[in-house]
């Protein structure tokens, strides 16, 4: 049975901090691979709340319901803001290895990227902007640096192996970002990982998934 894994890192735009209650996933530079980076690869497909899509490249981009964001390099993308989630069954739960970000600036436009990595597979997700992202079994709020915070659930999925380690390689130490200011595991606990986002304001976002390895990913206009 999953059980619940205590967080122990915490990044907040100027550096790594040590033994704060939930896990940071530091936000760290991507590499230049194929869908983390910005511009050598093509862009996923882009999925409206109403399912419909447009080819433009590897993957499925799943677009929620409403909002836009501002730019200090690039176009501002004006993509939706409102909630957006995906069921999926995947038996054994993938597993979490990696959750990094970095700013992006492709055809014209410029966003805040953050990718998490999984083996065995993608799990469904549910993604919106929140009040407070609480953390599962205590019901405290997290502190997020920011003046918005945003709420990653994924199910199924765990953060942790069968002997109760986590699965995450490393956490990364790195910069702030013009949009993204914080990322959170928040909480891993039966079947569902919960992420806590910091951003500098309420901005548009989408969703995207790739191959080779799986990996989520989850734009944010900046």
């Amino acid at each position: 049975m999953s059980r619940f894994r205590s967080p122990f890192w915490s990044w907040r735009g100027h550096g790594a901090r040590t033994v704060v209650p939930a896990l940071v996933l530091l936000v760290g530079a991507l590499s230049a691979c194929s869908g983390d980076g910005g511009s050598p690869s093509p862009e996923p497909a882009t999925t409206s709340a109403a399912a419909t899509s447009t080819p433009a490249g590897e993957g499925t981009t799943v677009a929620p319901s409403a909002g836009a964001g501002a730019s200090p390099t690039g176009a501002a993308p004006t993509w939706p803001s409102g909630p957006t989630s995906l069921t999926r069954s995947t038996s054994p739960s993938p597993r979490l290895v990696e959750a990094r970000a970095a700013h992006n600036v492709a055809g014209g436009l410029s966003f805040d990227r953050i990718v998490l990595e999984f083996t065995g597979g993608l799990p469904g997700y549910t993604a919106r902007y929140v009040d407070d992202v609480v953390r599962p079994g205590e019901g405290s709020p997290l502190a997020l640096t920011g003046q918005a915070r945003f709420e990653i659930v994924l199910h199924p999925a765990d953060a942790h192996d069968d002997s109760g380690q986590s699965t995450l390689r490393s956490p990364v130490s790195g910069g702030g970002l013009p949009a993204v200011r914080q990322i959170v595991l928040a909480g891993d606990f039966e079947g569902y990982v919960h992420l806590g986002v910091g951003l500098d304001d309420v901005v548009g976002y989408r969703v995207s998934e790739l191959t080779g390895p799986d990996r989520l990913i989850f734009d944010f206009a900046a």
